[in-house]
């Protein structure tokens, strides 16, 4: 993926007090995105294969709030009933069969009752706060259940992310979280192999569920791929909105991880 950009033309960087930015930092890619902070409308989106568009000229000067995600994340849900202080390492220890480096957050999901313990890569989140030092770390996990939530209103459905070398997968159902778990995905068959599985977990049929791809290396070939075997399988977002000035359809869903943040701290 190499360097890109797109911008609405009213989009205005030095306007004060008018946006919320958002940072993803995944394997190999680096994006930001701005949106409106009252309708949280996409106004401009910019990406690179290295962390250079962070210091892009049309980044906005007076951003009310800025969030960041990066990936990998190492996580967990705890129920806050469960969790006691001091304990967080220990509960990502058991998730993880070990303690990685770097700053350790917990996050509350008030639609679980729950608190999401999460470490990102040192360096990588070094690298964002250098350059924004007011920006908020949010949890992939969290964005991702909160967005599995919001979907399955009408019934069961998975929100499925696809990064280098994992998936993450939540599958809710009017509401209700069934499951949220990251799964080693190197390659389709991989992909294919955890998202079969996850639905099975929840007593779910790969047929009768809405499941919802996204993620920032979800290939065409593995859409066609899981398309075989999954009836109702969905972009998770809709193409980028055309008044950002692409000159053909963009795949919104390659973005979820990075636009869905607004609705996360808004």
């Amino acid at each position: 993926m190499e360097r890109g950009g797109l911008s609405a033309s009213r989009y205005d960087p030095g306007r004060p007090k008018a946006h919320h930015l958002s940072v993803l930092c995944a394997q190999g890619v680096t994006a930001w995105a701005v949106q409106g902070i009252e309708r949280g409308e996409l106004l401009a989106l910019h990406w690179s294969t290295g962390a250079d568009v962070l210091h892009d000229p049309a980044l906005p000067l007076h951003p009310v709030s800025v969030s960041f995600i990066t990936l990998p994340e190492w996580s967990t849900m705890v129920p806050e009933g469960v969790l006691e202080p001091g304990t967080e390492a220990a509960h990502l220890a058991l998730v993880h069969g070990g303690m990685p480096s770097g700053a350790m957050r917990d996050e509350p999901v008030r639609s679980l009752g729950a608190k999401c313990i999460y470490v990102h890569d040192d360096m990588t989140e070094r690298a964002v706060l250098e350059r924004l030092p007011s920006a908020r770390a949010l949890p992939m996990q969290g964005l991702m259940v909160r967005g599995a939530i919001a979907r399955s209103h009408d019934g069961p459905v998975a929100l499925v992310h696809r990064s280098t070398d994992r998936v993450d997968i939540a599958i809710a159902d009017h509401g209700r979280v069934l499951l949220s778990n990251t799964f080693p995905a190197r390659t389709g068959q991989d992909l294919l192999y955890f998202t079969l599985l996850a639905l099975e977990q929840c007593g779910l049929s790969p047929k009768g569920t809405t499941v919802y791809m996204s993620g920032t290396h979800l290939s065409d070939g593995e859409r066609n791929l899981l398309g075989r075997f999954l009836d109702r399988m969905r972009p998770a977002m809709d193409d980028l909105p055309a008044d950002l000035g692409a000159t053909e359809p963009v795949k919104g869903d390659r973005w979820l991880a990075l636009l869905e943040q607004f609705a996360c701290v808004s």
